[in-house]
């Protein structure tokens, strides 16, 4: 008996040695726990992937849509709406949101007169600029829902919300051979009435001229056939000089005064009558007609009365000009460029921020008067874009956050 139990200790003994010895069930610990970890690197990546790309999507649809709303803030009336319509007409693409529609939409815009210095510093609420003022404008696009998958079995929380923002602006530029003066948005304009573009007060702040600050180089600005610069709407500074008779000088080398062979202009030009009653539509288009082109066999349109108000002084000079009413050549066998008579004058806000809300186009009537009257009587004949002056000015969008 002793011995069959000692046979059976020694038998046991040896199995447990030998169990102790044997590796074979190793690997599933080590299956275990790589199993559980390849999994939640799997999921990390397919799951983080999916909210990245979802990220992505709705960024991309807030920036296309703050692009688009930017370029409706031209400081014309409805600007704001618009610019609300042209982002809510964008729709970008989205694959894995839990919302039905693969679709991102937006959800909100705001109209912006700046933005804070620091791109750090979050755009206080509330409410949106007038149409006039307004430069910038920030998209918000639609919330959407990412749902966890692989991970949702390792996360406490297996949703988020993924809303992204964007905000653009609208930068505008003016390289035209035309001289540009500069007006506070104080005086109101009409199309097709005339008016003192150059008065000697505080809503008139003068000639822009880049090329130095003397009267002299005014002058040259004014008087030249092309200008040496371009106007950006946020960057723009008359120089000192500009309310000297020089100013005058170089506007009426328009006219045919002080006309050289660098700088021809029309010669033998009339002057274009004022308003019958100042700051209203209507001038006296008969007149001027009888006075003008009496034996010349220029046919009077229709339109042209006493009291003219469907027919501009500028519709009438492109007429003369085109039937060869008014000599052309310049000086030393010049060819003379065409509208030479125009001017552009930049509007801007000389309250708050200094920042021009936009361009007006202007016929010049008559030779300017310097010295201490300063007179110069234009036609105003609308707002100056990129669409009604496509070689002259120049609009840009882009985005800032």
């Amino acid at each position: 008996m002793r011995g069959a139990l000692s046979s059976k200790l020694l038998a046991g003994a040896a199995r447990i040695a030998e169990l102790r010895r044997d590796e074979h069930g190793n690997v599933i610990i080590y299956v275990t726990v790589m199993s559980a970890l390849l999994l939640g690197m799997a999921g990390l990546a397919l799951d983080g992937s999916r909210a990245m790309i979802t990220h992505s999507e709705a960024q991309a649809a807030a920036d296309a849509a703050a692009l688009a709303a930017a370029s409706q803030l031209d400081g014309q009336a409805g600007a704001c709406t618009r610019a609300t319509n042209e982002a809510s007409a964008v729709v970008n693409k989205q694959r894995f949101a839990e919302e039905t529609s693969k679709t991102v939409t937006i959800a909100g815009t705001r109209c912006l007169s700046d933005l804070p210095a620091s791109d750090s510093t979050d755009i206080a609420a509330g409410a949106n600029a007038s149409d006039a003022t307004s430069r910038y404008v920030q998209v918000t696009s639609q919330q959407l829902t990412h749902q966890n998958t692989l991970l949702a079995a390792l996360a406490t929380q297996n949703t988020s919300l993924i809303q992204r923002k964007a905000t653009a602006g609208f930068r505008r530029s003016l390289c035209a051979p035309a001289p540009v003066l500069m007006v506070c948005d104080t005086v109101s304009y009409t199309t097709g009435v005339a008016y003192d573009a150059w008065l000697s007060d505080a809503s008139h702040k003068g000639w822009v001229s880049t090329c130095g600050n003397s009267a002299n180089c005014v002058q040259d600005t004014l008087a030249a056939t092309q200008p040496s610069f371009c106007v950006v709407d946020d960057n723009i500074d008359p120089v000192p000089g500009n309310k000297t008779q020089k100013a005058a000088d170089g506007i009426n080398t328009r006219f045919g005064d002080g006309s050289s062979a660098s700088e021809p202009s029309d010669l033998d030009i009339t002057t274009f009558p004022r308003d019958i009653t100042t700051g209203s539509l209507g001038w006296n288009c008969s007149a001027y007609w009888t006075a003008n082109h009496a034996s010349d066999g220029l046919a009077k349109p229709a339109a042209c009365t006493a009291n003219t108000a469907t027919l501009t002084r500028y519709a009438v000079y492109q007429m003369e000009r085109a039937a060869g009413k008014i000599p052309t050549p310049g000086p030393a066998g010049k060819t003379t460029p065409n509208e030479r008579r125009l001017v552009y004058i930049a509007i801007f806000d000389c309250a708050s921020s200094g920042e021009p809300e936009g361009f007006l186009k202007a016929f010049m009537l008559e030779p300017a008067q310097g010295s201490s009257s300063k007179t110069e009587f234009v036609e105003v004949l609308g707002p100056a874009t990129s669409k009604t002056d496509p070689t002259a000015i120049h609009e840009e969008v882009q985005l800032y956050r």
